[in-house]
């Protein structure tokens, strides 16, 4: 019989065994005297922080031990003098149950996760490298979905270019602007661009409809988008955009002409001839 997964840190430390309970129960401590502000979740299915919309630390319990997350590949590495005396992944801190991490070492840790949130390293990094380290930050339903909802739009489009716009904002373009990708608390929103002039009779649109040019997707957690529907909607913005940089509107070529005709001296009326004056 599958085990119900944990919904709270209480419930995921309660049937533990009496030494990790502990040891994690000490740490969960530790990390909220540190940054007493970040929400408590269950991420991936551990014990997870909440700060500013992103996890920045994480603990569970293995075969062997505990282990502690900061939800980053690059944190660790920041400490790797410091860290010499576990054993680690790129991803994950292990220790024993009875040798708990010191809170020093555990504030350098999140210090350095927040460091690295804000810092403006970012800059001039690929923008798919920048969109999926957003997906791995969220940890939990949210980056789940888009990352499939990114993974849809590259099978419609396989030519769409990844961006990163506006603070942060994962945006996919080709020939203009397809759709942004925004996470919020309680919902993964997928804005269309042009969606006010797209055809959607599956109606997946279900948000900023009053628009008279943006449409918006809105998925909560626990929901599914009709993926073939999506799609068509993708490839729809596409033809959208290319028909709009390809072909000039009629009044656009006529207004055209109309310049040229004025530069080459075609098309205006010839200035009468003068009559001749004789003199006497």
């Amino acid at each position: 019989m599958m085990l119900a997964r944990p919904r709270t840190i209480d419930g995921y430390l309660s049937p533990l065994s009496t030494e990790k309970r502990a040891a994690l129960g000490r740490l969960r401590e530790t990390i909220r005297s540190i940054i007493p502000e970040a929400e408590e979740c269950i991420t991936y299915g551990i014990p997870s922080f909440r700060l500013a919309g992103v996890v920045v630390a994480g603990f569970c319990a293995t075969a062997k031990g505990c282990s502690y997350f900061p939800f980053s590949g690059s944190t660790l590495g920041t400490l790797a003098h410091e860290l010499q005396a576990y054993g680690q992944t790129k991803s994950s801190l292990h220790f024993r149950p009875d040798t708990a991490l010191p809170e020093t070492l555990v504030r350098k840790l999140i210090k350095a996760r927040i460091a690295e949130r804000k810092s403006s390293a970012s800059q001039g990094r690929p923008a798919a490298e920048l969109i999926s380290k957003r997906i791995a930050e969220l940890g939990d339903w949210r980056g789940e979905t888009l990352s499939r909802m990114r993974k849809l739009i590259k099978e419609a489009d396989p030519d769409v270019v990844e961006e990163w716009k506006w603070m942060g904002t994962p945006v996919w373009s080709h020939d203009g602007i397809i759709c942004t990708g925004e996470s919020y608390k309680k919902v993964v929103k997928l804005t269309f661009a042009k969606g006010a002039s797209l055809k959607d009779p599956a109606r997946l649109f279900n948000s900023s409809l009053d628009g008279n040019i943006r449409r918006a997707i809105d998925i909560h957690e626990g929901e599914e988008v009709d993926e073939s529907a999506f799609k068509t909607l993708v490839r729809q913005a596409v033809a959208l955009n290319s028909s709009g940089k390809s072909k000039p509107s009629k009044k656009g070529r006529q207004l055209g002409g109309e310049v040229r005709l004025r530069l080459s001296g075609r098309g205006r009326n010839p200035r009468p001839k003068q009559p001749t004056r004789q003199l006497a």
